[in-house]
């Protein structure tokens, strides 16, 4: 078996996830995002924040005690096309 995932070049589990993702995908649909993947923090204004890789979730950071605080928020959307007429 490894002789032939070394000649294909294939990672054996490849089609193993391609097989689970409908799977991952309603599980996560059922669950939500568990916020495994955060990004490093970013300081925007007087708000420093991690946001969640596959979400886009965030989470306010202290910088002092450089942890996270508090829950998780999903940012208000501000629409561009009004942006500028406030």
């Amino acid at each position: 078996m490894e002789a032939i995932v070394e000649r294909s070049g294939l990672e054996p589990w490849a089609s193993e996830s391609g097989r689970l993702a409908p799977i991952k995908k309603i599980l996560k649909r059922a669950f939500g995002c568990w916020h495994l993947k955060l990004s490093r923090p970013f300081t925007r204004g007087d708000e420093t924040y991690q946001t969640c890789i596959s979400c886009g979730a965030r989470r306010r950071f202290d910088l002092d005690r450089w942890t996270s605080v508090g829950g998780f928020y999903h940012p208000k959307k501000q629409s561009r096309l009004y942006a500028g007429r406030r």
